[in-house]
């Protein structure tokens, strides 16, 4: 499992949620949740964006020069 998806699921689980919870909470479907738990791939952004808003999870780009931008901020 890749860092991101442990990240998610672990903060959903210390927030005592269920997916179902979280799907109510992000406006996104069970089925993403559950991809981005996993790590698969082919989940959009703006799901990504949507999760990490509703699990209060902070995400941040950073350039090869070291320039950083909260993705959803």
């Amino acid at each position: 499992m890749n860092a991101l998806a442990k990240l998610i699921k672990e903060a959903r689980k210390a927030q005592h949620l269920s997916q179902m919870d979280l799907r109510d909470l992000s406006g996104v479907s069970a089925s993403v949740i559950y991809k981005l738990e996993t790590g698969r791939s082919d989940v959009t952004l703006s799901s990504l964006l949507a999760v990490s808003d509703a699990l209060g999870i902070e995400l941040v780009g950073k350039s090869p020069l070291g320039t950083e931008v909260k993705l959803n901020d």
